[in-house]
């Protein structure tokens, strides 16, 4: 069995979607978070919990601002008392979550201290937390396990889209999540800065798995790429566009000038210029994000985009840009369903094409 993540909004009225990923062969399933734009995923995932017996289950992704680290850490250690050893918990600098509520995504520093304080939570530990100008120690209270379990240790995944993300993720986490699609050079390039970073930190080779965020569609017999943006992942890859931009623009000798213009241009069409007049609102902007296409981003989202940072093709092609993935350094491959309204088929479709095939 290969490892792989599905994805989704937490929308509280479909958990029915976790058990079918399990039952079609997923090994982890997370969800996002956002105070304005989903469902609260810990209470998605503690329903999830109770439906499910083998899949993993975790944010993906979680920030360290809008929960400050101890009820993160508390969240985690309560759904791992559900689910024992099936729990993961992705976080990152809350780029969506903030955005969308007019505020700057988390600093280094931030991410940095809430993994120092989460960890050490979960492992039992008393560390000190700074919180409102001051520094407290902090310490889960509960030694025997009544109201929450530190015994199974989750899984610690890092959102990244830099080398300074991926020094963080080197200190602490056991997996980093990228935005990736089936493009060997981008791929390549995330994995020696990934393999680099971890080589400065002092640890093993090959101890950070690399998960990557991708956006699917499987093409019906007579369909095409549009039919992919059309009816499947919308919008979904200017989000990959937004949080790769710098790190592309530091890389451009890898990996060619046009797809980083392209890149960068959907990622600053798509956010807007704040600074002029007539600039549209930032809850309008993300307003329509992970709820399948927004007409006025279709002319955004060309063929270079889907080819870059989509699984979109027929269940032969999905099933060789997915080996591609793994082969050009991809540990897990994991798709993050952006349309809502077609999740049903889409996991259906992830079992079928891709996951039953080993």
């Amino acid at each position: 069995m290969v490892d792989f993540c599905i994805g989704s909004c937490a929308k509280i009225d479909s958990v029915d979607w976790v058990k079918q990923a399990e039952d079609a062969g997923a090994s982890h399933f997370g969800v996002g978070e956002g105070p304005l734009l989903f469902s609260d995923p810990y209470q998605y995932l503690a329903l999830a919990s109770r439906d499910t017996s083998t899949i993993k289950l975790g944010t993906w992704v979680t920030n360290p601002l809008t929960r400050i680290p101890p009820v993160t850490a508390n969240s985690i250690a309560t759904l791992n008392a559900l689910a024992p050893g099936r729990v993961f918990m992705a976080m990152g600098t809350a780029n969506n979550a903030l955005r969308s509520m007019g505020a700057k995504p988390s600093t280094m520093r931030e991410l940095d201290d809430a993994f120092s304080v989460i960890k050490g939570l979960l492992d039992g530990q008393r560390v000190t937390q700074k919180w409102r100008g001051q520094e407290r120690e902090v310490e889960f209270l509960d030694k025997e396990g009544l109201w929450y379990d530190l015994d199974n240790r989750p899984e610690i995944w890092m959102a990244v889209g830099g080398p300074k993300g991926m020094a963080i993720a080197a200190k602490h986490a056991d997996a980093i999540t990228y935005c990736l699609g089936p493009n060997p050079d981008m791929i390549q390039v995330v994995r020696r800065a990934l393999d680099k970073a971890v080589a400065d930190a002092g640890r093993e080779p090959g101890s950070v798995k690399l998960v990557s965020n991708t956006w699917f569609y499987q093409l019906r017999p007579g369909e095409t790429w549009e039919d992919g943006v059309d009816k499947g992942f919308g919008s979904g890859p200017i989000s990959s566009c937004i949080v790769n931009s710098g790190f592309m623009a530091e890389h451009v000798d890898q990996l060619g000038q046009p797809i980083v213009e392209a890149s960068t241009n959907a990622a600053m069409t798509y956010l807007g210029d704040p600074t002029v007049q007539d600039a549209p609102h930032y809850l309008d902007v993300w307003a329509k994000y992970l709820r399948g296409l927004d007409p006025v981003h279709r002319p955004i989202i060309t063929k270079e985009l889907v080819d870059y940072w989509c699984l979109c093709g027929s269940p032969e092609e999905l099933q060789q840009q997915h080996q591609l993935m793994r082969d050009s350094g991809v540990d897990m491959v994991g798709v993050m369903l952006s349309n809502p309204f077609t999740a049903d088929r889409d996991i259906a479709d992830i079992g079928s094409s891709i996951l039953a095939q080993g």
